[in-house]
């Protein structure tokens, strides 16, 4: 006799394995691959308004060999019905100048509109989106799950300057708060799909999102990429070894969100001693540093990138 058996959440998690969506290299092969109408579904959900994308910049996309590597544009371009230019990124990592960096990426879409001999008024109205897996400080006290900013003249806050520019900010971490209380709507659901598709919430949302659904099933296609998943091992594993040493800055009394981890407060500590959260008399060793993170299993790459030393320098440290 067969027992007819009807498979759980669990174990249809565990047969999809899927990669990650919220990893940049993932995210990027999932919606410039795929057909315009998924990407058309996952931004009509983020801004709530129905939209139609007309094209998806393809060419901007340079799959990088190294996750650390500097080459390689990130960002996600689109164009909606209408002209409207549509600009989405994803940041796991806190680099400590998130907002200026939207900033950026939203004035490099909505400048490279003009061609030689056109008029400013032909400027489309152009969107950033910012996507991140942390919370920042800038949206403390907001309940909101994907807040609009636009440019309003201060006490007069119902008076928008121009409607071209508009920038929404969407935190990871506040959408695993609202399914923990109950709360759910369609930007929950596809936050939650970005940071682990193959969960059993993602399961259930699949059983009534049929833009889930989809998203899900072509995400299985890209899964089975060999070079993309070594890729997007890669890349998380650099995520994760960045986050440790901002952590292990911070716990040393630096200023969080300045890297230094890195180079600017590292260099600045040398010179200055006792600024950047450092105990007064104190002063930074590069090389004590590196023999710290060393201790601490930190990669050689990671330990040369916070340090300025060279691969030689660390690997003396490391043999003495």
């Amino acid at each position: 006799m067969i027992e007819n058996k009807q498979e759980t959440g669990e174990e249809k998690m565990e047969k999809r394995k899927l990669l990650i969506p919220k990893i940049d290299v993932v995210f990027h092969s999932l919606f410039r691959s795929s057909k315009e109408k998924l990407i058309g579904y996952f931004i009509s959900s983020l801004i709530q308004k129905k939209v139609k994308v007309i094209y998806v910049d393809k060419d901007r996309h340079l799959m990088r060999k190294y996750p650390e590597e500097k080459l390689g544009i990130l960002d996600l371009r689109t164009e909606l019905e209408g002209g409207v230019i549509c600009n989405i990124e994803v940041q796991l990592a806190n680099p400590g100048n998130i907002v200026d960096r939207i900033l950026y990426y939203w004035s490099r879409a909505f400048g490279e509109q003009l061609k030689e001999g056109d008029e400013y008024q032909e400027l489309n109205k152009t969107i950033g989106i910012l996507i991140v897996d942390f919370k920042l400080k800038e949206m403390e006290g907001i309940e909101k799950l994907g807040t609009k900013w636009k440019i309003m003249a201060e006490g007069e806050e119902n008076r928008i300057l121009t409607e071209k520019l508009e920038l929404i900010i969407l935190e990871i971490p506040k959408a695993r708060e609202m399914v923990k209380m109950g709360k759910k709507d369609k930007i929950v659901e596809w936050l939650m799909f970005l940071d682990n598709p193959n969960s059993v919430e993602v399961t259930k949302i699949m059983e009534e999102n049929e833009e889930i659904k989809e998203a899900v099933e072509e995400l299985e296609e890209i899964s089975q990429d060999e070079e993309l998943k070594r890729v997007a091992f890669l890349k998380e594993k650099y995520i994760r070894d960045e986050k440790s040493a901002r952590r292990y800055y911070k716990e040393q009394g630096l200023e969080e969100g300045r890297i230094l981890g890195i180079k600017q407060g590292v260099k600045e500590g040398i010179k200055e001693g006792k600024k950047e959260g450092i105990k007064e008399g104190k002063k930074i060793n590069t090389e004590e540093i590196a023999k710290k993170m060393l201790q601490k299993n930190f990669p050689i790459e990671v330990i040369m990138e916070i340090t300025n030393l060279t691969e030689e320098e660390v690997k003396k440290i490391q043999s003495n």
